[in-house]
């Protein structure tokens, strides 16, 4: 048998692309490695961003489903919601930078993502999808048929024809990998990250996420707090680190050396959730032959739940027009390279946000959130609009900081990040 469309990984993005290419009645294999895909394992936060024009869309929850206006779609979910409707930047004597929304409505929705994909695999399923799970694609080989996609499972290896073939297999691809689709990417960093769900934190403020900068934290990168969904009394704590700064090392040290240990004196760890995720740049063609890569496979780290699922809705039309004579590829490219920051000429200034400590010596970032914490920035999560808010509202002091630390005007004038400044 020869599919129309083979779909390798059963995340946001593929299973969307399955269930819109089924639905334009094309004959579609979804392979994915796990059993379930409801069992979330892998780090994620699980959370709707409410920002406006976020990735090019406004969604919308309400009346038990998902919208995307922008893209002309809609989702279902019926599952559990909490709102976080404030945003922190901390320094490390507790200088605040606050973000929130003048009517207070959600910076983010947190949600349950396997509920949500387990509802669209049933949904695919009921339209004919052939879902292999516990199944690996390794290798792609275009054909004058289309690709040959090369499988195991259990170790048995198989191999299946597609005319078409999309790569939804996350940030680490092996597919876009083995088609060589690396090469010119920009490698930065293997990250590590380990999610810990912890009980018991002191003074854990549930409806904000707040990120604490400085080396007093005993992390030379934010260290990260939010809510968790399951239960009210859980907090998330988020620690990021890499092979030379163990992510496991980075949460000794934080709970109990830094200035947060005291919030953790009788907190537990009730679970985790980690991930090691490649850094490179992104594919700004992300289509070959006739192979189309989505999702994070395709961008910088990651393109969150609610750009997989756009970009799954997008590609599944994609190949449809494909097959049917028209330049599918060539559409979902112009809309990719218009809708997700990253893939911009000035992309790099999300750097301004993460590289504040390896940068701004403690002393520095003290007095530069104290110019601002009496202020309301706009409610944002997005990770490169936030810096900008930041800078943007620093920078109306422009002539206080260079008459009275001219050193660090200095340094904030001629300073260049990079994402390699980060690492």
């Amino acid at each position: 048998m020869v599919y129309d469309v083979a779909i390798v990984g059963a995340g946001p993005a593929g299973l969307m692309a399955a269930k819109t290419a089924a639905e334009k009645g094309l004959k579609v294999a979804l392979i994915e490695k796990k059993i379930d895909v409801s069992n979330v394992t892998r780090a994620c936060c699980q959370q709707l961003i409410m920002d406006e024009n976020f990735e090019g869309e406004s969604v919308q929850l309400r009346e038990g489903k998902i919208h995307f206006p922008n893209n002309g779609f809609e989702i279902d979910y019926t599952g559990p919601t909490f709102n976080v409707t404030d945003k922190y930047y901390i320094s490390p004597s507790g200088h605040k930078i606050y973000f929130s929304y003048k009517d207070k409505r959600p910076i983010v929705i947190k949600y349950d993502k396997g509920f949500l994909l387990q509802c669209i695999l049933e949904k695919c399923e009921k339209l004919g999808v052939e879902f292999r799970n516990r199944t690996v694609a390794y290798n792609a080989t275009g054909t004058k048929e289309g690709v040959e996609l090369s499988l195991t499972s259990g170790g048995t290896k198989t191999t299946i024809m597609a005319k078409k073939l999309i790569a939804s297999d996350g940030v680490n691809s092996r597919i876009v990998e083995s088609l060589g689709m690396n090469k010119e990417r920009t490698f930065f960093t293997t990250a590590l990250c380990i999610l810990y769900f912890m009980e018991g934190v002191k003074d854990f403020e549930r409806t904000a996420i707040t990120s604490y900068f400085g080396l007093r934290y005993q992390s030379s990168v934010p260290v990260i707090m939010g809510p968790s969904l399951e239960d009210e009394n859980v907090a998330c704590l988020i620690i990021m680190g890499n092979q030379k700064r163990r992510p496991e090392q980075v949460f000794q040290n934080v709970t109990t050396k830094g200035a947060l240990s005291p919030m953790f004196e009788k907190a537990k760890v009730v679970k985790k959730l980690g991930c090691s995720v490649k850094a490179y740049t992104s594919i700004k063609v992300p289509y070959q032959d006739n192979v189309l890569v989505i999702g994070d496979a395709a961008g910088y780290v990651e393109v969150e739940i609610q750009g997989g699922l756009m970009c799954g809705y997008r590609a599944g039309n994609a190949v449809c027009r494909e097959l049917a004579g028209e330049n599918g590829f060539e559409n979902y490219t112009d809309w990719w390279q218009t809708s997700f920051e990253f893939n911009g000429d000035d992309y790099l200034r999300v750097a301004q946000g993460f590289a504040l400590v390896p940068t701004y010596t403690d002393n520095e970032l003290d007095y530069l959130f104290a110019l601002i914490e009496d202020g309301v920035l706009e409610g944002t999560y997005n990770q490169y609009k936030s810096p900008k808010l930041m800078w943007d509202a620093i920078l109306k002091h422009r002539d206080q900081i260079a008459q009275g630390r001219p050193d660090l005007y200095e340094k904030i004038e001629i300073k260049k990040l990079t994402l390699s400044d980060v690492f």
